[in-house]
């Protein structure tokens, strides 16, 4: 398996500007607590109709493309940073990282050490 660190790991074809617009913001606010009650201020949507718009064009519901984003965020943290995985949780707003710990290992299959030492470069922090 080859990780390979880049801007973005997805580019959606999407049409729907309320939809780009929300994958923006939560791009720009991963290490912010993000609601979709806040979502909706973003957009003129309702709570309903913005969960519908956004699993049809993305295929994920809003809350796990979140958790899959901040994974996303604590993955390259961990290989470009000697930051603890506590610091990097609290960075992103998870106060609890046993649960920060089980989430990475469920969805990377690794624990979030052995991620580092089995992808980063040696050194290249």
């Amino acid at each position: 398996m080859r990780i390979e660190l880049r801007q973005s790991t997805e580019k959606f074809n999407i049409s729907d500007t309320y939809i780009t617009q929300i994958l923006t913001y939560i791009k720009k606010n991963i290490t912010k607590e993000i609601s979709i009650e806040a979502l909706t201020e973003v957009v003129p949507l309702s709570r309903r109709n913005l969960e519908k718009k956004f699993r049809e064009a993305t295929g994920s519901s809003v809350y796990q493309y979140i958790l899959d984003k901040k994974i996303e965020y604590i993955s390259n943290e961990l290989l470009t940073t000697e930051k603890s995985l506590l610091d990097i949780a609290i960075e992103i707003g998870f106060n609890d990282v046993r649960n920060v710990y089980r989430l990475f290992k469920h969805k990377t299959g690794y624990t979030p050490m052995n991620f580092r030492s089995k992808f980063s470069q040696k050194g290249d922090y």
